[in-house]
């Protein structure tokens, strides 16, 4: 595989550049398909989380306080290729200990507890 383009990737979110590894490159250009669609779709790891939680490019920017001098604007059909193209699995770490004593009453119902106090005692 020839590679004609730098290897210098710059977000069109952002603008933020990326310098990548020649072994980087030539898999991003792997699942983008070919160079220009990825230099075209081109998103840094903040906007495209942002993106998949669904903000939208102006949104992005105007929380990252991006300049947006110089920045082509980025069509609908462009985030929707982004979109389309991104893991749709985020590992993200959770505390599930809090997650499960939260759904948990630590209380037990009164009805509930009478129940296993006559099953312990043998009577109903």
């Amino acid at each position: 595989m020839a590679l004609k383009k730098s290897r210098k990737l710059k977000c069109v979110v952002t603008g933020k550049t990326l310098t990548a590894t020649a072994d980087y490159y030539g898999r991003k250009v792997e699942k983008a398909g070919d160079e220009d669609t990825l230099h075209r779709t081109y998103v840094c790891k903040e906007a495209k989380n942002l993106l998949l939680k669904g903000y939208g490019v102006d949104k992005i920017r105007e929380m990252l306080e991006v300049d947006t001098t110089g920045l082509d604007n980025v069509t609908q059909e462009t985030v929707n290729e982004i979109l389309e193209k991104a893991d749709k699995v985020m590992y993200k770490r959770v505390n599930t200990f809090n997650n499960i004593t939260n759904m948990i009453n630590t209380r037990t119902d009164p009805k509930v507890l009478k129940l296993i106090e006559n099953i312990k005692n043998g009577t109903r």
